[in-house]
């Protein structure tokens, strides 16, 4: 084992997972988790203030609750937990059997 990878690069190898790192300056190839980025600052961050890291952790579990209950139009207007009930409880549309 190389002791220069990252922890999260020996678990892709044990899993055979293939780990693949964006350019360096080049957010367009990482858009998606870029996008969240930017709302997290914009909707949690720059209006939250937190005193210590369990106050951060008391906030942004109400965050995260409060998101994953907001409409998606990526989801075609479910939210996030409605498409995680509709993926786990039924096939999906895609298989062909």
């Amino acid at each position: 084992m190389n002791p220069r990878l990252h922890a999260l690069d020996v678990l892709c190898q044990k899993y055979n997972i293939i780990h693949y790192l964006i350019d360096p300056g080049k957010p367009a190839q990482n858009g998606k988790v870029e996008r969240s980025h930017r709302t997290d600052q914009e909707m949690f961050y720059e209006r939250n203030t937190f005193k210590n890291l369990n106050e951060l952790k008391q906030k942004i579990h109400i965050w995260n609750m409060e998101y994953n209950n907001l409409e998606h139009c990526g989801l075609n207007g479910l939210t996030p937990n409605e498409m995680l009930q509709l993926l786990t409880t039924n096939e999906p549309t895609n298989v062909h059997g």
